[in-house]
């Protein structure tokens, strides 16, 4: 029959008209992917969150502090409540500004330290009582003191708890995750025994900012801030100024 001639051809026009249009939804599924791709592999983080860029925390802070290292939880990288972020900022004419954010991480627990081996990293506005390096010399500019391998601030009830003391047995003191950072001035802690209020037995000591272990970065720390990257850590302590009577920020 006649209409056979013509109908094998039609459907063979109507099946390549078909093939033609099925690229148009091509080009808007490999840029989706591609993207995805994108935004996982490159360092650029996503934009802030509004605790994150908040300045509530201000109102706790002396009226004369232009410089302030604040730590707040975060989920941006991992959503375990040791993931944090530690961020810089300055003060100037009377408007605080964010300078610089990185990756950090805090105890297991979490935050809200209140006893000795918590598991947990204090909350609050602190003093940084010292910066520390094993370096021969100061990198920056704040009051400053060189880590040795006898140095440690004891974790002992006694006299001598919550101080910086130098144990002649031993030979840690200057481990690579202690190599720089500083001293929050948390549980009234001493550089010399007996100098200044007594620390509460049992509160908990040592609460620094320090760097991590060689090869793992983000693991949480026993109660203090972890910066992961040495290199951030080097940069804090130059940024910061004894003149703008710096405080640390934690939880708020």
């Amino acid at each position: 029959m006649r209409w056979r001639q013509w109908l094998v051809p039609a459907l063979l026009w109507v099946l390549a008209l078909t093939a033609c249009t099925t690229p148009n939804a091509a080009p808007d599924a490999v840029p989706a992917a591609t993207s995805t791709a994108t935004s996982t592999a490159t360092p650029t983080a996503p934009r802030a969150s509004s605790a994150a860029t908040s300045t509530e925390w201000a109102a706790r802070i002396p009226a004369r502090t232009r410089q302030v290292v604040r730590t707040i939880s975060s989920d941006r990288w991992c959503t375990r409540v040791h993931c944090t972020v530690t961020q810089a900022w300055a003060k100037s004419h009377g408007r605080w500004t964010m300078v610089r954010e990185f990756r950090s991480s805090i105890g297991p627990q979490g935050w809200g330290k209140t006893r000795k081996d918590d598991g947990r990293t204090p909350v609050g506005v602190f003093r940084i009582k010292i910066t520390f390096s094993t370096t021969a010399t100061n990198p920056g500019r704040m009051p400053w003191r060189r880590r040795l391998p006898t140095s440690n601030v004891t974790d002992d009830n006694g006299r001598l708890y919550n101080t910086w003391v130098e144990e002649p047995w031993r030979t840690d003191g200057d481990r690579p995750s202690m190599r720089s950072g500083f001293v929050v001035d948390y549980n009234h802690v001493r550089l010399r025994a007996g100098a200044g209020p007594a620390p509460v037995q049992g509160a908990g000591s040592g609460i620094f900012y320090h760097t991590s272990r060689p090869g793992r970065p983000w693991e949480p720390s026993e109660g203090c801030t972890r910066v992961g990257d040495p290199r951030d850590m080097r940069w804090l302590l130059t940024w910061l100024r004894p003149g703008t009577r710096p405080r640390v920020v934690q939880n708020l």
